[in-house]
C-alpha cells in the first residue's frame, strides 16, 4: 500500500511537473511578442478620417497660425458671383491627405527594381473614382447663359512664386507643380443659379511632361492652392482644351493679368483659395501595417547585380577577426602581419529586413571559414522632386572601443532617378561619375574619421558630410571646385570637386546607441539639413546648383568607401552582427 502510494506519489510528481512544464510552455507562447527593438518609436495619430472615401483628415481651425503659407492670391474670393468648394466641403477647412501605398496599387511588375504605386489623389486605385470640387454659378444678367469652367490647383510649398513678386521675365514658375480639370459648361437661367461638379485629379504628369512613368511622375507633397475659372465665352487660352501646361502656368497667367491688366482678362472671372485647404503627405511610414511593406513594391532591397559590388574592394583581406584591436595593432602588430583571405563582400539583399520594426540593415558577422564584408541597403521606390523627407533611424556603431575604424560608413541620400548625359559646354564637363553621366544627390554622410598617414591615429568620432553632389552644372555658382567659402552660418568647400559640402561637428561614440531624426527640407533654391531638430547645414543655389530632378530615397551602411576605403583590405572582419534600423520615414 505505502509502495503504491510511492509510486502514485512520484507518478502524481511526475505528472505535476509535465503539467507545470506545459503551462509554462503555453504561458510563454501566449505571452511572447514581437521584439520592441525601440519603445520611443513614433507612433501614427489615432484620428478619424473626416472623409473616410478620399482619406481626408480634417485640421484644427487654428493649425496653421504660426506658419506664413505661400499664396498667389490674397485668399478672398475675386468673383463674387461663384461659391467655389476644390474638395466639396467649405473652402475655410484645412485638409491633410496621406497617400495609401496598397498592393492593389502596383503597376510595374517587370523584374527589376523599378516596381513602383501610384501617387496622387485621390488614389485612383482605391477609391476608383476621380475627385469632385463643386461650385455654385450666379447669372445675375437678364438672360439665359453658358459658363465655361474650369479648375486649376498648384503646389505652393515647393515652388517658384506667382505672388506679387513673380519674375516675369523668366520661366523658373514652368516648373511648379500644376494642373487643370477639363472644361464643365453649365447653363443658368436668367437672374438664377445652378450648381456644378468639376472631377479632377491631383496626380501622375499632369502636363504631360514624361511618356507615362509611375516611377517619376507623381504628385508633390505639400499645400496646394485653386483657382476656379468661370467665363461666358470660350475664346481664352486658358479655356482652350488644348492648353499647353508645358508652357503656361495658369496662376502665372492671372497674376500677370492682376498687374498688367486690371484683371480684366481673368483676374476678375476666378474664385481663389489659398494654400489652407488642402495639404498632400506623400508618404507617412510607421511601419504598422498601414502601407504594404512587402519588400519590391515601395520598399526594394537592393543586390550587387544592380551595381559594381564594391568601388574599391579587391574581395581580399586580412584573415583577422576582432572588433577590439588598438592602432598599435594595425600598423604594427598581428593585424599588420596577417595573411590575406578571399571574402564574400558588397550589396547583399538578404542582408535587408523589413517588418513592423521597421527596415533593418545588417552587417553581418564573420566566422572561421565564411568571411563577409557585406551589407544592406534599400531604396524607396517611388521619386520625389522637392519635398521635405523625415528619416528617423539608428545607424551601427562605426568604431571599435579602442577608436578604431571597423569600416562601415553610412549614406542617407536622395539620389537622380536618371541620370544625365553631360553637357560638354559646360566648361566643367568632364566632372562626371564612372558611367560617363552626371547624377544628382542631396546626402548625408556619416564617416569615422581615418588617417591622413599612417602616423595619424583615429580619433574615436565621427561626423557627417551634409552635401550637394551637383558636378558643377552651373558654372556660375560662386563656389568653384577647390574653394571654401562662408555663407551664412556655415563654410561651405568644393574639394571634392563634384559636390559642395558643410563638414558637421563630430559625434562622440555613443551617438550611435540612439535613434537620430533626420530631415531635408529641399527647395528650388535651397536645401536645409537638420538632425534631431536642429538645423545643421544651409546650401543655396549661389553655392551649389540645387538638383531640379526626381530623385529617389536611399539608405544604406556599406563597408567600402572613400572613409576608410585605401585601408579597407586591413580592417578585421566583425565578430558581431552590426545592424542599422530605420523605423520612421515621412514625405510631407
Amino acid at each position: 500500500m505505502s509502495s503504491q502510494f510511492t509510486v502514485c506519489g512520484s507518478r502524481f510528481a511526475a505528472c505535476s511537473l509535465q503539467f507545470t512544464l506545459c503551462l509554462l510552455f503555453l504561458s510563454s507562447c501566449i505571452k511572447q511578442k514581437p521584439t520592441v527593438i525601440d519603445p520611443g518609436k513614433p507612433k501614427r495619430p489615432n484620428q478619424e478620417y473626416f472623409d473616410k472615401k478620399y482619406l481626408l483628415h480634417k485640421m484644427a481651425d487654428d493649425f496653421y497660425k504660426d506658419d506664413t503659407l505661400n499664396q498667389s492670391f490674397d485668399g478672398a474670393y475675386n468673383n463674387v458671383f461663384v461659391e467655389f468648394k476644390p474638395l466639396g466641403y467649405d473652402s475655410k477647412f484645412n485638409f491633410q491627405y496621406t497617400h495609401i501605398y496598397s498592393d492593389k496599387c502596383v503597376y510595374h511588375t517587370s523584374d527589376s527594381i523599378w516596381k513602383f504605386a501610384e501617387v496622387c489623389f485621390p488614389n485612383t486605385c482605391l477609391t476608383k473614382a476621380k475627385a469632385y470640387a463643386s461650385a455654385i454659378i450666379r447669372n445675375t444678367s437678364k438672360q439665359k447663359k453658358t459658363f465655361y469652367v474650369r479648375l486649376f490647383y498648384q503646389n505652393t510649398t515647393y515652388w517658384f512664386p506667382t505672388d506679387s513678386s513673380i519674375d516675369l521675365t523668366g520661366e523658373d514658375y514652368l516648373d511648379n507643380y500644376y494642373g487643370a480639370s477639363s472644361i464643365v459648361l453649365v447653363e443658368v437661367n436668367a437672374e438664377d443659379s445652378a450648381a456644378v461638379k468639376i472631377p479632377y485629379t491631383i496626380g501622375m504628369n499632369p502636363k504631360n511632361e514624361f511618356d507615362v512613368d509611375y516611377s517619376k511622375d507623381p504628385a508633390r507633397s505639400g499645400n496646394y492652392e485653386f483657382i476656379l475659372l468661370a467665363k461666358d465665352e470660350k475664346d481664352d487660352l486658358l479655356l482652350n482644351e488644348n492648353l499647353d501646361l508645358k508652357k503656361t502656368n495658369p496662376f502665372a497667367e492671372v497674376k500677370r493679368d492682376e498687374l498688367k491688366n486690371a484683371g480684366n482678362k481673368y483676374f476678375n472671372y476666378t474664385s481663389y483659395v489659398g494654400s489652407h485647404h488642402f495639404k498632400f503627405i506623400f508618404l507617412d511610414e510607421f511601419f504598422d501595417d498601414v502601407n504594404d511593406i512587402t519588400p519590391n513594391h515601395i520598399y526594394i532591397p537592393k543586390d550587387g547585380k544592380e551595381k559594381p559590388l564594391c568601388d574599391t574592394c579587391t574581395g581580399w583581406y586580412r584573415a583577422i577577426i576582432n572588433e577590439n584591436w588598438n592602432v598599435k595593432e594595425f600598423f604594427e602588430g598581428y593585424i599588420h602581419k596577417a595573411g590575406f583571405v578571399k571574402a564574400d563582400y558588397g550589396i547583399k539583399k538578404e542582408n535587408c529586413k523589413i517588418d513592423t520594426n521597421g527596415v533593418t540593415l545588417t552587417i553581418p558577422k564573420s566566422r572561421r571559414g565564411d568571411y563577409k564584408k557585406t551589407w544592406g541597403e534599400f531604396l524607396f521606390g517611388q521619386s520625389i522632386k522637392y519635398g521635405h523627407l523625415t528619416v528617423r533611424a539608428k545607424f551601427s556603431h562605426m568604431m571599435t572601443k579602442y577608436g578604431g575604424a571597423n569600416g562601415i560608413v553610412h549614406n542617407l541620400w536622395l539620389n537622380q532617378r536618371d541620370h544625365d548625359d553631360v553637357d560638354t559646354t559646360n566648361p566643367y564637363h568632364t566632372l562626371r561619375n564612372g558611367s560617363g553621366k552626371q547624377p544628382y544627390e542631396i546626402d548625408f554622410e556619416i564617416w569615422s574619421s581615418t588617417p591622413l598617414d599612417e602616423s595619424t591615429f583615429w580619433n574615436n568620432k565621427c561626423f557627417i558630410n551634409y552635401s550637394i553632389v551637383d558636378y558643377m552644372r552651373d558654372a556660375n555658382v560662386q563656389l568653384k571646385p577647390g574653394e571654401q567659402k562662408k555663407a551664412g552660418n556655415y563654410e561651405i568647400e568644393r574639394y571634392n570637386q563634384r559636390q559642395a559640402s558643410v563638414i558637421g561637428k563630430e559625434f562622440e561614440r555613443d551617438y550611435f546607441n540612439y535613434f537620430h531624426t533626420y530631415e531635408l527640407y529641399w527647395y528650388p533654391d535651397k536645401v536645409r539639413f537638420l538632425v534631431d531638430g536642429y538645423e545643421q547645414a544651409v546650401i543655396t543655389k549661389d553655392m551649389a546648383k540645387i538638383p531640379d530632378k526626381y530623385m529617389f530615397l536611399w539608405i544604406g551602411s556599406p563597408m567600402y568607401q572613400d572613409g576608410t576605403y585605401f585601408l579597407q583590405s586591413d580592417i578585421p572582419f566583425l565578430k558581431h552582427d552590426k545592424q542599422t534600423i530605420v523605423d520612421y520615414i515621412r514625405i510631407d
